[in-house]
């Protein structure tokens, strides 16, 4: 590995600000195949794809006014998993800021959200699965990765940030769910479906999946809310990969936030709520519209960042904007879109998981072939909003398979 270091984008100073908190921001590819994980080779195949992506073999330091990442010249590592899922990564500026880990058929990459978003790990995540398989297989195949050195070391976010002023709003009165906490764990449920049953039901009411699912989602927080929680706002924030619509293959975080409010009335009817929501979303998801998300989004860290305050200054700053902002939604669903493979390697594969740690509860949705995954993370003990998700599934005929760990 090269000595050299890299800029953290303005959202992963955010994060870099955080890393100290009980439960720091850690997501979790998971992928289970046909055959047992050989050690041996998955320990090669790590090393060769981190030859490709060094930008993720990093450490975080600090310096007197910024945090930057350097390369690690400690050796890539794989081990058998015995951590809990999305443990935290950071401890110590010595750290490398992602996990590669194995247990039976299933292999685990975990990244900090310092280094990368969701949608920005997937390509190192399909470099790692690829070469693994094709060295255990003796594939005749090469496995290419889908943007340059450059490229993927492009902060988006400011290249495309235009000037705006913090965001402004109401955010006084937004639901919250209020069930019996776990003590220092958090609960993780995977809820595999077909694709094709749920893209069916979704297109029932003319809209996508990821509308369909937040409607479900609205519907079943609803089902939960006591007589006094009526006029409160529903906020479901949509985090929406920006690289499609900025022209973008940056492996840093490059996302916006799409923010689902939906308030109750007379009618809450599925079909009401499906309505309100694809009414929403397809004015948010424009181009112009998630700019302006975008921008504001990144107004806050990118103001305190960028400014010669020294560094303990701006993560007091990052502290009271992580409060501020930490209550304005009710939860969070986020669709990573399909994980695919050619097909030569799609062979060996079963299924494939993502999640997230939370400090409440979360859904993460990817898919791989005909089957969907829910990766739901929850830091309680019954949430009765995941139980009333589920049943809403089934009584649609969209059959579940569950697999839950509390760790």
């Amino acid at each position: 590995m090269n000595d050299e270091w890299y800029r953290l984008d303005n959202v992963g100073f955010y994060y870099a600000s955080m890393k100290n908190k009980k439960n720091p921001t850690v997501n979790r590819f998971s992928i289970t195949l046909t055959e047992k994980i050989d050690e041996t080779i998955l320990l090669d195949a790590a090393k060769e794809t981190m030859k490709v992506f060094p930008n993720f073999h990093v450490t975080l330091k600090s310096g007197f006014f910024w945090y930057y990442l350097e390369e690690s010249t400690l050796d890539v590592k794989v081990k058998e998993e015995h951590t809990p899922i999305c443990y935290k990564l950071y401890h110590d500026s010595s750290d490398i800021l992602y996990r590669i880990t194995y247990y039976n058929n299933r292999i685990n990459l975990e990244v900090s959200h310092i280094v990368s978003d969701g949608r920005g790990t997937i390509e190192l995540f399909k470099y790692l699965i690829s070469t693994y398989i094709i060295m255990k297989y003796k594939l005749h195949m090469m496995v290419q990765s889908n943007a340059s050195y450059s490229d993927k070391m492009e902060d988006s976010f400011d290249k495309y940030y235009k000037h705006t002023n913090p965001p402004k709003g109401n955010y006084k009165n937004i639901y919250h769910y209020e069930g019996r906490r776990l003590n220092n764990t958090t609960r993780f449920i995977e809820l595999h479906m077909p694709v094709n049953k749920v893209l069916a039901q979704a297109h029932k009411y003319n809209s996508s999946l990821t509308v369909y699912l937040v409607s479900v989602l609205i519907q079943s927080i609803i089902k939960e809310m006591k007589t006094s929680d009526k006029n409160k706002l529903i906020k479901i924030d949509l985090p929406v990969d920006l690289r499609s619509f900025f022209d973008s293959s940056s492996s840093k975080n490059f996302f916006g936030l799409v923010a689902i409010d939906y308030e109750l009335t007379e009618d809450n009817s599925f079909e009401h709520i499906i309505n309100v929501v694809k009414e929403q979303f397809n004015e948010k998801i424009k181009p112009e519209a998630l700019e302006e998300r975008m921008n504001k989004m990144a107004a806050f860290t990118k103001w305190i960042a960028a400014r010669m305050i020294p560094l303990f200054i701006k993560n007091v700053g990052m502290y009271f904007i992580d409060k501020f902002t930490g209550n304005f939604h009710t939860t969070t669903l986020s669709n990573v879109g399909s994980i695919s493979f050619p097909k030569e390697i799609e062979k060996y594969i079963k299924f494939v998981a993502v999640f997230t740690s939370t400090n409440y509860f979360q859904f993460i949705v990817s898919s791989n072939k005909n089957d969907l995954c829910l990766g739901i993370s929850s830091k309680y003990k019954y949430n009765n909003i995941v139980r009333n998700f589920s049943d809403y599934l089934l009584s649609n005929g969209i059959e579940e398979t569950m697999y839950t760990d509390v760790m």
